[in-house]
């Protein structure tokens, strides 16, 4: 049980049939599919068919500290590929999530029709950006590998937050592959071309708005960004989640259609 009698939610990978829109959904670092399971749930009622697989290293802290960024972009990209022609395809990220969507965007962009970026990781706040900068110059990383996070997950609502069920600490070394993802993305952002909308939270303790800000303004496929006002950095579960969740099926919705079969280019 969490704290105050809520059950753990559940953070197993799920592949919620539907067709013939697909949506593949990445959460972010330390994280599960529970963060943006409610983003799919409402997707799904629309007869999406919505697949959300773990990250790479997410089975356990250890495992997370030696797993290097490009072993989340593969991951990813072995799902994306999979998956069979859709009418539409979008992905879904959070937080870190969210930038490994923006790299399948750039190198497979006959696979990805829309981005929906929840939360991006473009900048991490004064105290990620102290954490990326010890795991990079100082031993710290060997000798206190995890950061416990204190109070939870970066959610104001307090039953979401307890069922919540993240890893409890963060490996520095992980804090670490996140920024240099940032900086592999942000120089792929101009060859993103597909539409993207940018949903973040203005009380977000994780990210900067201006990271979003600046994904957005680099984004070359054009790119709305959504403020959600009373929602810290977990949008997708967070207070205004159906409000999240809706934006999500509206850009969706708001995709030119390929058809069910129509045939992808060749892969570069």
């Amino acid at each position: 049980m969490a704290g105050g009698g809520t059950a753990r939610g559940d953070g197993r990978p799920f592949d919620l049939p539907g067709g013939p829109d697909v949506a593949l959904l990445l959460h972010g670092l330390t994280g599960t599919p529970f963060e943006i399971r409610p983003v799919a749930e409402r997707l799904h009622r629309q007869g999406v068919r919505c697949v959300a697989p773990a990250m790479a290293g997410h089975e356990s802290p250890a495992r997370l500290a030696a797993t290097r960024w490009q072993d989340w972009v593969e991951g990813a990209r072995g799902v994306l590929l999979a998956l069979p022609p859709a009418r539409r395809t979008l992905v879904v990220g959070s937080s870190m999530g969210a930038l490994v969507g923006c790299a399948l965007a750039a190198e497979h962009p006959e696979r990805v029709d829309g981005l929906a970026l929840l939360a991006p990781a473009m900048e991490l706040t004064r105290a990620g950006r102290l954490g990326a900068w010890l795991a990079a110059h100082t031993p710290l990383a060997r000798v206190m590998p995890v950061v416990p996070k204190g109070s939870g997950s970066d959610v104001s609502d307090p039953e979401a937050r307890a069922a919540n069920p993240c890893m409890d600490g963060v490996p520095l070394a992980a804090v670490g592959e996140l920024a240099a993802l940032e900086r592999h993305v942000d120089a792929l952002l101009p060859r993103v071309r597909c539409p993207s909308l940018v949903v973040a939270g203005a009380k977000d303790h994780t990210v900067t708005l201006a990271g979003a800000r600046h994904l957005v303004r680099r984004l070359a496929g054009g790119a709305r960004l959504l403020v959600l006002p009373r929602s810290w950095h977990l949008v997708g579960v967070d207070v205004e989640r159906e409000r999240c969740a809706s934006e999500v099926l509206s850009f969706l919705e708001s995709l030119p259609a390929r058809g069910p079969t129509a045939p992808r280019a060749n892969q570069r």
